[in-house]
């Protein structure tokens, strides 16, 4: 009933501003379900979810006990209970586990599953760290990372999800990030050799993070019409003020300058804790714009 009254509201709404019975079938309209008021909840959980796991994934390259726990916190806890707060009636959210054949929602949530009792396993365990527990941890790890936009991207009625750069994107964002919060880490614990060592892959991950999104903007904008009007919104239309700044200014230009400014491993805590909060910045934004600005295929 309620989703009844919101659809008249859309359809027939007193100011003259409704959608027409006939407008969707022949022009270009914006999703409405998983960026706008409950589905702002869906945004964050993605995200933490994401650099959670990807936490996780680098830690394990450096054998680092403090951060698989940060990392299978984050993506449990404030990953999980956002993901709670977006869901409908509780008490029908179950049936999403009986669909792991069909639904990529429902093989998340059991790949999360597994991620969370394995990794328990792995985190209390002495001897945790060995090349057959790292290397399962490690692709639960990358799924993880890669499932929100993964779920984003079967929704092929949407262009600016189903470029063929989501997925790859989604893969280096969370591995860029997670590899920034665990260089963040060494620094303050006093391990500046690591840190220091670490900055190699930080310009590697960073650059290779801002290729994607160039391939994701230059393919969705050519896959079609459909796609031209997303990038267009995102580049010169309404989303073009957090694009600039966001995506632009905070997660490509000021990384830019920091890594420059560190590079050949002179870091310091101060400029890597600057440049975590400025990626984590901008990815939130880049990942706003993208879910903001998809609109579905007209019929005709």
């Amino acid at each position: 009933m309620k989703q009844r009254n919101e659809l008249e509201k859309i359809m027939f709404h007193p100011t003259g501003s409704d959608l027409k019975p006939y407008e969707w079938m022949i022009q270009p309209t914006r999703q409405q379900e998983w960026i706008d008021d409950k589905g702002i909840f869906l945004w964050l959980a993605f995200f933490f979810s994401e650099i959670g796991a990807g936490l996780y994934f680098v830690s394990l390259f450096y054998e680092y006990k403090a951060g698989l726990i940060l990392g299978w916190l984050v993506t449990l806890i404030l990953g999980g209970v956002i993901h709670v707060l977006y869901l409908g009636n509780p008490l029908r959210a179950w049936r999403m586990l009986m669909k792991p054949n069909t639904s990529e929602l429902s093989r998340g949530i059991w790949i999360i599953g597994a991620f969370a009792a394995l990794g328990f396993l792995q985190i209390v365990t002495a001897g945790g760290f060995n090349i057959v527990f790292n290397t399962i941890m490690a692709i639960f790890c990358l799924l993880i990372i890669s499932h929100g936009f993964a779920t984003m991207n079967v929704i092929r009625a949407l262009p600016a999800w189903s470029s063929t750069m989501v997925l790859p994107l989604s893969v280096i964002s969370g591995v860029w990030i997670g590899h920034q919060i665990l260089q963040f880490m060494f620094a303050v614990s006093g391990s500046a050799t690591l840190a220091s060592g670490m900055e190699v892959w930080a310009e590697v991950f960073f650059f290779v993070y801002f290729l994607c999104i160039l391939l994701y903007v230059w393919g969705t904008f050519h896959s079609n019409e459909i796609g031209k009007e997303s990038i267009k919104s995102v580049i010169t239309g309404e989303y073009s003020k957090i694009s600039l700044m966001g995506v632009g200014g905070l997660g490509i230009v000021l990384p830019l300058i920091l890594t420059l400014i560190m590079w050949g491993g002179d870091t310091n805590g101060f400029l890597i804790f600057l440049r975590l909060a400025s990626v984590v910045a901008g990815d939130l934004a880049m990942r706003y714009v993208i879910m903001k600005s998809a609109v579905y295929k007209p019929l005709i």
